[in-house]
């Protein structure tokens, strides 16, 4: 049950950013990750804004690994520096990567750059490097590092 409510919160998140923003996006990227050396690829569907208010935006994916099997859930606060074509930004966010028997727990950072290619798409591509808390049934066993590497498109609204 807690997993499911986890998915709804975070999908509200993205679903608010995405509702209440001028700058709405919906994207997907593929996502090369590795965990204490140990890679895991998935691919990722993300929906949020560059602009939520305040000077920041807000975003929530759900990553689908691919090699091996794992489900990922995160959520970020952008902060984008400028206007125009060429967007960098910032951000902090966390994750839940569940893998098999595993769950590891992440707070992250990011950095990225977005490049809008015409009024209605822009490529982006970030690091994200992540702290993770590493749990199993017997309980919390250690942290990991692990970092990702992103490319994506995202579709503008």
């Amino acid at each position: 049950m807690g997993k499911r409510l986890v998915v709804l919160l975070l999908l509200c998140w993205g679903l608010v950013a995405f509702a209440q923003s001028s700058k709405p996006f919906a994207g997907a990227s593929l996502v090369f990750q590795w965990v204490e050396g140990t890679p895991l690829n998935s691919l990722m569907l993300q929906a949020g804004s560059y602009d939520f208010g305040g000077g920041f935006g807000a975003r929530a994916n759900l990553g689908i690994g691919v090699s091996p099997n794992f489900l990922e859930l995160g959520a970020d606060l952008l902060f984008p520096f400028g206007a125009g074509r060429l967007l960098p930004y910032g951000g902090v966010g966390g994750n839940w990567v569940g893998l098999g028997a595993l769950n590891f727990f992440g707070v992250r950072g990011l950095a990225g750059v977005n490049y809008n290619t015409a009024s209605d798409a822009g490529l982006f591509a970030e690091a994200v490097p992540t702290l993770y808390l590493a749990s199993d049934a017997t309980g919390i066993y250690g942290t990991a590092f692990g970092i990702q590497i992103r490319f994506g498109i995202n579709y503008l609204f």
